[in-house]
């Protein structure tokens, strides 16, 4: 990158409110590492980017033999095999479509258990499908972690956080990496902040008084709760462009990281908006794709720019961390500063296409 690109990205950075993390990497070597009004090792609350490590601790259990990804997932959990989603599979759950995307009347109801990992569960298990499993995505915004959560423990006997830790988290190196905040780093935490622009809604406000809680922010919910760092986060998805290998350790197969990157059937052009959060996606199995040149709309958190093979999870419009394999990039950026989502989404876009326009600009 460009010394004027590295300094526009960083004023742009820097000049928004709060706290933030940004980390990009380039063939595996950091181009920016920007900590504003934080330290590097402060950890911030992932929202939905921590999706994917709970996803591909599933697909692990799957390349060890141990779980059968179209297998359905009440052959090890017996609960969860009714009210419709007697047939449903792991695979339908990484890809949102297990046709039960709510574990109560509403994203609200699911919020407000969240902290709660047996009732969580026992919802979960009870919701009735809205639709038959296999035939539409809708985001599970909640619920997906709890079901890849609780069925790795019934096949492993581990808790989830564990298993994480000891599979995951530490053969890759993600040190500052955790499901839920331990209470020895509560005062260390980036501290939520909502803008106060008049835009911010009951939502936000509601958002931000619930996940501010401290019973929530250090329970284990795997769709949220993980607490990570830029710089973690960028080293987890450079494992994954990687094929599944750091600094001489294998964490994942390279054909298993391959999977888990395959779109999905759902969220191809044309399909209609996911009924959840009322927009379109590219699924893969664990992760949210690129749209390339087949791009239908105009706001998209890895940026308009993202091909087709960029893959990532966005949290909520805060967070985000994507990997472009064609500039052999991988970006990660977190804030506590939550703003609606129209203007929220449409900084991400910015960042993440002015990033991939400098790296692209170097290449020419």
């Amino acid at each position: 990158m460009t010394e004027d690109a590295l300094h526009r990205i960083a004023t742009l950075v820097a000049d928004r409110p709060g706290q933030a993390q940004l980390h990009v990497l380039r063939h595996g070597t950091p181009v920016l590492d920007l900590n504003v009004r934080c330290a590097p090792d402060t950890p911030f609350l992932l929202w939905s980017t921590g999706k994917p490590l709970t996803a591909m601790a599933v697909h692990q259990l799957a390349e060890r033999g141990l779980l059968d990804l179209d297998a359905p997932i009440a052959e090890h959990w017996p609960e969860y095999g009714r009210a419709g989603k007697e047939s449903a599979t792991p695979r339908h759950a990484l890809t949102h479509s297990t046709g039960a995307p709510l574990s109560t009347w509403h994203v609200v109801g699911d919020a407000w258990i969240m902290h709660d990992w047996d009732r969580s569960v026992r919802a979960a298990a009870a919701a009735p499908a809205k639709r038959e499993p296999g035939w539409s995505s809708a985001y599970h915004i909640l619920s997906q972690g709890f079901i890849l959560g609780e069925l790795l423990q019934r096949v492993t006997g581990t808790q989830l956080a564990e298993y994480l830790s000891t599979e995951i988290l530490a053969p890759a190196g993600l040190h500052h990496t955790t499901l839920g905040l331990p209470t020895s780093q509560w005062d260390a935490r980036a501290v939520l902040e909502l803008s106060k622009t008049p835009r911010t809604q009951l939502p936000d406000r509601l958002k931000v008084a619930r996940f501010a809680k401290k019973t929530v922010r250090t329970a284990p919910i795997p769709a949220a709760t993980v607490h990570s760092t830029a710089r973690d986060m960028a080293r987890f998805f450079q494992l994954l462009l990687d094929g599944g290998s750091i600094d001489g350790v294998t964490v994942f197969k390279p054909e298993t990281v391959q999977s888990a990157r395959n779109p999905a059937l759902y969220g191809a052009p044309g399909v209609r908006p996911d009924p959840i959060i009322g927009h379109t996606v590219r699924w893969a199995h664990g992760f949210q794709l690129g749209w390339g040149a087949r791009s239908v709309q105009t706001a998209q958190p890895f940026g308009v720019t993202a091909g087709e093979e960029v893959f990532g999870h966005n949290g909520s419009n805060y967070c985000n961390a994507w990997a472009d394999p064609e500039h052999g990039l991988v970006f990660a950026y977190l804030t506590n500063y939550m703003t609606p989502r129209g203007p929220a989404l449409a900084w991400q876009t910015e960042l993440s296409d002015l990033v991939r326009a400098a790296v692209a600009s170097e290449m020419q």
